[in-house]
């Protein structure tokens, strides 16, 4: 009876060894995440080089991409707004690029610019939302990922990095091409 003890009492211990070191083991990734590390920029899931800004993108140029897809209903009142956004980055430096996630080919028509399949991207593109603004710096990393809830967000968003506001045109403001 004594060695059944002695036995239970070693496989006790055993576990609290192995469970405390489970549990450093998980706060250490977590630390890691909070801290940018694991995962985050330089990872090659995070990052898009076919969306880098490319040599005609001013020096401290950046691509702003906007992710819609055809299932999305805020897209649409977003997308015709993008055209003239997307003019306002141009001018600023920054690469705007129109990202069709699911590949349904809906917005090659809408004058949105250029506009990039989900498909073709090199990494898949997973996001719980769209629409979505992008922020990808010089090689095509991710710096940010925004959720657009209307026109007058997409202009808010696109404000802080053209540094002017934008024109309080009606296309702007209703989400509606004028």
């Amino acid at each position: 009876m004594l060695s059944v003890l002695t036995v239970l009492l070693v496989l006790a211990w055993a576990a609290i060894v192995f469970l405390t070191f489970g549990y450093a083991a998980l706060v250490a990734k977590v630390r890691a995440l909070e801290s940018g590390g694991a995962g985050q920029a330089g990872s090659p899931a995070r990052q898009w080089p076919e969306l880098a800004p490319g040599s005609g993108a001013g020096a401290a140029g950046r691509t702003l991409a906007l992710v819609v897809s055809s299932s999305c209903p805020t897209c649409e009142e977003v997308v015709p707004a993008w055209p003239e956004v997307g003019g306002a980055l141009a001018a600023t430096g920054h690469r705007p690029v129109l990202i069709d996630i699911d590949d349904s080919g809906r917005w090659h028509g809408a004058g949105a610019g250029e506009v990039v399949r989900g498909s073709e991207l090199s990494a898949p593109l997973l996001l719980a939302y769209q629409p979505a603004l992008l922020v990808l710096d010089g090689d095509g990393t991710l710096l940010s990922a925004e959720p657009i809830g209307s026109v007058d967000t997409l202009a808010a968003a696109v404000e802080a990095h053209t540094g002017a506001a934008q024109s309080t045109t009606p296309s702007l403001t209703t989400g509606v091409a004028s």
